[in-house]
């Protein structure tokens, strides 16, 4: 007699065959409906048929599954509600919603789930986070079931997704090999941090202030932070740190780069090579 097996089924459709677009995902034997939309495919979305309204959503700061900023909130207006972040906060790049209908998720229990999304982020993960107020709505003790269940749901499909809210901050074993990049007549330099994901600029790196960076909102803040309205390349100051090997590759080039094999060593290896294919490059 084998020992029983337990499934739980997940179905994804991407909007236009675009794996790194719009998704929609369901688990079999719930309503709660998953959309993954990325910033700049927010109009594409609103025009989705059948979107529930109601529930709670993260904003992410994501660069292939590494979080550097989250946003918990609650939304009755649906994928509309995104509209608001995307004039007032710069630093998502994706968002990530779960919604349902008003006889699904009622008053009383999306003010208890979103404070509990909101504290879940607050006290977990290597990841900074935008909110700085919790919520502090009434439980009603015959719903606190159905919002365990609805935050257990949630969790479990963020990391499916490949976004892991769980991630602890560890000591930071940051790489002895110092990696460049010279594109565009730009020389940077830094090393990556294999405990976190980020990935440190060295001061006196170069940074393209000319190239406008695409998609990565974050690192379009730094820019700002440190450089204001100048142009030209610029020479930095001091060590910075971003949430990743991409982040950090627009940071100093601009435009939208692929850090892991935008940064490279003194040996000619990239930053993918060194730390992913280690495995591969052994056989």
């Amino acid at each position: 007699m084998t020992d029983r097996i337990n499934l739980t089924t997940m179905t994804m459709q991407l909007i236009d065959n675009d794996p790194d677009g719009i998704r929609i995902c369901r688990v079999e034997g719930e309503s709660l409906l998953t959309v993954v939309v990325p910033r700049d495919k927010l109009a594409e979305a609103k025009r989705l048929p059948y979107v529930p309204e109601r529930g709670v959503y993260y904003l992410l700061d994501e660069d292939h599954g590494v979080l550097g900023r989250v946003y918990a909130g609650q939304t009755t207006q649906g994928l509309a509600r995104l509209e608001a972040h995307k004039a007032k906060k710069e630093f998502w790049n994706k968002a990530v919603m779960f919604l349902d209908t008003d006889i699904n998720i009622d008053r009383d229990v999306l003010d208890v789930l979103e404070a509990k999304v909101i504290d879940y982020v607050r006290r977990n993960g290597s990841y900074e986070t935008d909110n700085t107020f919790l919520p502090g709505p009434h439980v009603n003790p015959y719903k606190e079931q159905r919002v365990e269940d609805l935050h257990s749901s949630i969790l479990f499909r963020m990391k499916v997704l490949g976004y892991d809210l769980d991630r602890e901050e560890t000591v930071p074993v940051v790489g002895n090999t110092l990696f460049h990049t010279t594109r565009n007549g730009v020389q940077a330099s830094g090393r990556y941090d294999t405990a976190t994901g980020r990935f440190t600029v060295i001061a006196g790196s170069q940074v393209d202030l000319d190239r406008n960076i695409i998609k990565n909102q974050s690192a379009v803040a730094v820019r700002r932070h440190l450089f204001g309205e100048r142009a030209g390349k610029e020479q930095l100051p001091d060590d910075i740190v971003l949430s990743s090997p991409s982040a950090a590759a627009v940071f100093v080039l601009g435009g939208s780069q692929n850090g892991w094999t935008e940064w490279v060593s003194d040996q000619g290896k990239t930053l993918d090579e060194v730390y992913r294919n280690k495995e591969h490059m052994n056989e």
